[in-house]
């Protein structure tokens, strides 16, 4: 399945998206302003978690399904409910979840699914309706659909992983030989819309979540969003006002400033693999007498979050500190302690098109707005206790006014 899919995901087929981000990301600009309009003093207060999950959503929809939505304006559209519904992680979602993945004989007996069956049923609408008129009007649009439909004709190839990547930014992982072995899938009708609901569970929570500690972090440290927003001034200037894949990629403070964000706050805040052979770690602590072996079969957590956050890897952990990876320090960073898109050959399949439209928020933003604390902003950072994804207790609360 991955190595029918990872071409799906290489910087060519991102570049031809982008333009559906910037759309998208228009659209929640207009909205702000007029919100700024309507206030009295120029100004709003916002829940960024709100704001990003919305924009979120409106990605996914354009660049996975070929959907034309504005949850910014309608605020409950049926899409954005859907998207709700299926990334909340509570706790009867969660539960589910464990039981799923470490009791599946009792789980399918007891016909847990993590999914309701109405949303399955919107989703398995949504996907094959969208293939059959494709297919029936010969219409063509690069998104995630297109790319499923030429997978099932078994269209995608693996050339386009050759390219020059150097740009695609410090964070990105590289696709495994896992990816890129060449298999002749025949595709289900169940199996493409399993993979559209899974890019869009993947790419809905994670993305907002990381975008709105972004803002956060900017507006804490307004020196890096001075640097950070002329970088892109500079940028506009020379691009006449216009930015694609290319020119976003190129920037280089921008790339430093989520790379730290990453490391601070990775979405993914533990990785679970399956241990496929009998291992020795050694002993594990000096008054130990045995070694301790991981047997095969054995469930492995990696716990992401506090390696990333450890003074032994990362000096001065808690401080958001982008020239961690300037050009002069990244070298000084140990690989395997920084992974926000998992390692190894089940790493994150979409980690360009999560960089990247993460990059593409952060330009239109701070492009037009200044982001500061308001009164409701939580200082210091304390993450909320009754979910299990990353949100700051009280909301992720900040002023938005257009920048001068």
């Amino acid at each position: 399945m991955r190595s029918t899919l990872s071409p799906a995901f290489t910087s060519s087929k991102m570049r031809l998206m982008v333009p559906f981000m910037v759309e998208v990301g228009e659209q929640m600009m207009q909205s702000l302003h007029q919100s700024i309009k309507q206030s009295k003093d120029g100004s709003i207060d916002i829940e960024c978690k709100d704001l990003t999950t919305r924009y979120a959503n409106d990605v996914i929809a354009s660049c996975a399904f070929g959907l034309k939505v504005d949850s910014h304006n309608d605020k409950n559209n049926t899409f954005y409910a859907l998207g709700k519904e299926t990334s909340s992680f509570n706790f009867r979602q969660m539960m589910t979840f464990f039981m799923l993945i470490n009791a599946p004989a009792l789980a399918k007996l007891l016909k847990l699914d993590f999914l309701s069956e109405s949303s399955k049923e919107a989703f398995k609408k949504l996907v094959l309706g969208t293939m059959e008129n494709r297919e029936l009007k010969n219409i063509i649009r690069p998104d995630m659909i297109h790319l499923l439909m030429e997978a099932k004709k078994g269209r995608l190839t693996h050339d386009e992983i050759k390219t020059n990547d150097l740009a695609a930014g410090f964070a990105t992982v590289e696709e495994s030989s896992v990816g890129q072995k060449e298999i002749n899938r025949v595709w289900t009708d169940e199996d493409l819309v399993a993979q559209a609901v899974l890019f869009f569970i993947a790419g809905f929570e994670t993305v907002s979540s990381g975008m709105s500690f972004l803002l956060y972090e900017l507006a804490l440290n307004p020196d890096v969003q001075d640097r950070l927003a002329q970088e892109i001034k500079e940028n506009d200037a020379k691009n006449g006002g216009k930015f694609d894949f290319n020119s976003i990629q190129n920037m280089v403070y921008m790339d430093m400033v989520v790379s730290e964000l990453l490391r601070l706050w990775p979405p993914g805040v533990a990785l679970d693999r399956l241990c496929t052979k009998d291992y020795n770690l050694g002993k594990p602590n000096p008054k130990a007498e045995k070694d301790f072996i991981l047997r095969k079969g054995t469930g492995v957590w990696i716990p992401v979050y506090p390696i990333h956050r450890d003074p032994q890897y990362f000096p001065n952990p808690d401080k958001f500190d982008p020239e961690r990876f300037s050009e002069e320090n990244k070298h000084t960073i140990n690989p395997v302690t920084y992974m926000p898109f998992g390692a190894g050959p089940r790493n994150c399949i979409g980690s360009r098109f999560a960089l990247c439209e993460m990059k593409v928020m952060a330009y239109q933003i701070l492009r037009e707005m200044e982001v500061s604390p308001c009164t409701k902003t939580c200082i210091p950072a304390k993450l909320c206790k009754n979910t299990f994804n990353l949100r700051l207790e009280g909301g992720h609360w900040l002023k938005f006014r257009p920048r001068t």
